[in-house]
């Protein structure tokens, strides 16, 4: 009964062992000094923040028409030049504003057989960094002639502080799970070999419906919601 204990113990060891050590056993170890592998420990952290957007991607566009093509384009684009400069004397820069999509299509007849007229639409992404400016940027694009939206997408941008605490907390997270693996194998950690990103998702699209009338009085309300990103980390250490 003794001896069969102390095969147990040593068979337990040996499985902490294993488990602590990379490369996978598909891999060729790569010899250390003294001729055995070295031992590491590959974690992922992650970690969860809660904060305000500080970017927001409105889209806005026209819809015009038309008996012919010419003339639904011409109506377009005259009264997407007119929200274009809209949006610019909102204060937004030229290289805020991009073009999403440009489309034209015949408009049919009940029968389907004969062509009554064309349809155009025109849409541009405006980047805001104010999320005050919000509502009355949608209104004065309306009052210049917008009657089309895809919708508002809130995000946290890459700068935002948050993101970067986010991540010490996923690294912090992560050295707690290795250092609980380390000593469960009669180890200690060492350096960072490989530290990586596995990336965060992205918020989805937050939409908004409203009338098209607009009033001076009432500027458009915009409720920005509490962004949540989650981060996550992998992090390699050696073993000593």
């Amino acid at each position: 009964m003794k001896g069969n204990l102390k095969w147990g113990v040593a068979g337990l060891v040996v499985g902490l062992a294993a488990a602590l050590t990379l490369p996978s056993l598909a891999q060729s170890p790569t010899p250390a000094a003294g001729g055995s592998a070295e031992r590491t420990v590959s974690v992922s952290g992650s970690a969860t923040i809660r904060s305000a957007p500080d970017e927001a991607v409105i889209t806005l566009g026209v819809h015009t028409q038309d008996a012919t093509a010419e003339a639904a384009m011409a109506a377009n684009a005259d009264r997407m030049h007119d929200v274009i400069a809209a949006v610019l004397g909102e204060g937004i820069p030229e290289d805020d504003i991009a073009t999403a999509w440009v489309n034209l299509w015949p408009n049919y007849s009940d029968s389907g057989l004969t062509v009554v007229g064309y349809t155009a639409e025109n849409q541009i992404n405006v980047t805001v960094r104010e999320m005050g400016k919000i509502g009355r940027l949608i209104d004065r694009a309306v009052e210049a002639g917008a009657n089309l939206t895809s919708g508002i997408t809130f995000r946290v941008t890459d700068t935002n502080a948050g993101l970067d605490r986010a991540l010490e907390d996923a690294v912090a997270d992560a050295r707690h799970k290795a250092e609980v693996l380390a000593e469960a194998g009669g180890a200690q950690l060492g350096s960072v070999l490989q530290i990586a990103e596995a990336g965060s998702p992205t918020p989805p699209p937050v939409y908004y419906e409203r009338a098209m009338a607009v009033e001076a009085s009432a500027p458009t309300p915009i409720e920005t919601p509490t962004m949540e990103t989650q981060v996550t980390v992998s992090v390699t250490w050696s073993l000593i």
